[in-house]
């Protein structure tokens, strides 16, 4: 059997609702080996190998049925022509590549967070912000209070304990 490699770049909206773990999946249901990771350009980029029927299928799989909120503009993939002789590592399964960079987190944390400023209950919950920290800051003070009572009620208890046990050994002798 035949293997084939392909360069493949997804370009539309395709990061952030969970496309890479739908290729994934996918192609390890199809039994494609590869990878696959997110791209600084908004892309999501391939590297995929294995049967050319079974390649096929998957690509298909890929563009109808991505997950909700996929828009894909372009699939490009290109054959890269490999000798039969020459091993790529390409991993025995496909495989999701973090792209975690410090401009991909950052990325990643503006999108949630114009997300969550879309949902009513969070604008709500983020104005109560304020008032919360208010709250907790006027129990921590309570708190605070209940324990500096609490040592002197215990200092003074010492004090009392230290006069029973003079009493009691008064008693005794």
């Amino acid at each position: 059997m035949h293997r084939k490699y392909y360069n493949v770049s997804v370009i539309g909206n395709v990061q952030d609702i969970g496309f890479r773990e739908f290729v994934e999946s996918t192609a390890n249901s199809y039994h494609v080996t590869g990878y696959v990771f997110n791209d600084p350009n908004g892309s999501v980029k391939m590297l995929c190998a294995g049967q050319v029927e079974l390649l096929n299928t998957f690509f298909d799989a890929v563009q109808t049925r991505p997950p909700q909120g996929t828009n894909i503009e372009q699939f490009i993939k290109t054959e890269i022509p490999i000798p039969e002789d020459i091993d790529l590592n390409i991993p025995n399964q496909f495989l999701k590549f973090g792209t975690d960079e410090l401009a991909d987190i950052g990325r990643k944390l503006d999108t949630g967070i114009e997300l969550l400023k879309t949902l009513p209950q969070v604008k709500e919950s983020v104005s109560a912000l304020p008032e919360i920290k208010t709250g907790i800051d006027t129990l921590n003070s309570k708190f605070d209070d209940f324990r500096t009572d609490q040592r002197e009620h215990n200092k003074r208890m010492e004090e009392q304990n230290k006069q029973l046990i003079q009493i009691l050994q008064k008693l005794a002798e």
